[in-house]
């Protein structure tokens, strides 16, 4: 059974901005059929982005102290927001791990609870830290590709883009094969290099696929240009009603305040990560649904059985129908 993994991904990647964002659209409506199962699905995504919330909110108060002369609380405040960015990797996966194990549950045709999944990760702590560890490492790397120079440079992005692909397709699987078969984390990649000779006919064309590309980037940033332009015009007329500075501009002192600016990034950064977030749960579903049909597909619920092969095929999403025809590089 052959497919390719590289071609699955970047036929949804190469996708125009407006025909990615809207085939996002509809992959977040059908992803919202398995939610309506059971509400104990969204709460790890609610507790997900209230805690992003909180450790941007943290970091952005300390430039607003700041602004307002109040250096020792806003230390602290930028002391507290890196405590919780310490912290997310292991918070993120424990919550996504909770919400693979409730998707489960749900598509099984059993009643889950946050509570039961809140105990059924309990046996799983040491092998979300492990999971954890290798995100914080893939970040550590990630940011590694913008050191050095010349041949180096080039050779160290060649190594880590291969390494990320790597990487995100392993970790789709990876979450889903620890929650539902409790699988060490050795196991469980030994397992997924199995899983491709075990795929559906019907569903052979999207096993490999990172469905929602690069959308979180080209949805905020143009966010982001917005905001700071608005932020900008405000800094420079709001100078009388905020805490300003004076800025030399081509010889001239102009006051300016930053305060607005600091506002617009708090907005955009919340936002960004609202949206992160939200993609995530959609991954941590869809893969969990996707791997319980392909390792479990006699303990699916009757009721469920045609819907989720239509849901698994992205059947709403024309742009990424017929995979295996489309002609990519």
């Amino acid at each position: 059974m052959g497919f390719d993994f590289k071609k699955a991904n970047q036929s949804f990647d190469s996708l125009p901005y407006t025909k990615r964002l809207k085939s996002v659209g509809e992959l977040a409506k059908s992803t919202l059929t398995i939610v309506g199962k059971d509400k104990d699905i969204i709460t790890p995504w609610i507790r997900m982005t209230i805690y992003h919330a909180i450790m941007v909110t943290f970091f952005f108060s300390g430039f607003f102290l700041w602004q307002y002369n109040h250096p020792g609380y806003g230390l602290l405040s930028f002391f507290l927001a890196f405590l919780l960015f310490l912290y997310k990797h292991f918070y993120d996966n424990k919550q996504e791990m909770r919400m693979s194990w409730i998707v489960y549950e749900t598509v099984i045709g059993n009643d889950p609870s946050y509570k039961g999944a809140v105990t059924a990760s309990k046996e799983l702590k040491w092998h979300i830290r492990k999971i954890a560890g290798i995100d914080i490492l893939m970040s550590f790397v990630n940011k590694s590709k913008y050191t050095g120079g010349g041949i180096v440079k080039m050779l160290i992005r060649l190594f880590i883009a291969g390494l990320e692909e790597v990487w995100d397709l392993a970790n789709h699987y990876l979450l889903p094969s620890v929650a539902v078969d409790k699988m060490d984390i050795s196991s469980a990649v030994e397992e997924m290099k199995k899983l491709k000779d075990r795929v559906p006919e019907s569903l052979v064309g999207i096993f490999g696929i990172d469905f929602l590309g690069r959308v979180v980037r080209h949805v905020t940033v143009p966010a982001y240009i917005i905001l700071f332009i608005i932020s900008g015009t405000l800094g420079y007329f709001g100078s009388e009603v905020f805490p300003a500075t004076t800025i030399d501009f081509n010889g001239d002192d102009v006051a300016f305040t930053f305060v607005p600016i600091i506002f617009a990034f708090w907005i955009g950064k919340l936002f960004s990560n609202f949206f992160e977030r939200t993609v995530t749960a959609i991954k941590v579903i869809y893969f969990t649904v996707f791997y319980t049909k392909i390792t479990h597909p006699e303990r699916i619920r009757d009721d469920m059985q045609e819907d989720l092969v239509d849901y698994l095929n992205l059947d709403p999403v024309e742009e990424v129908d017929n995979l295996e025809e489309q002609d990519v590089e």
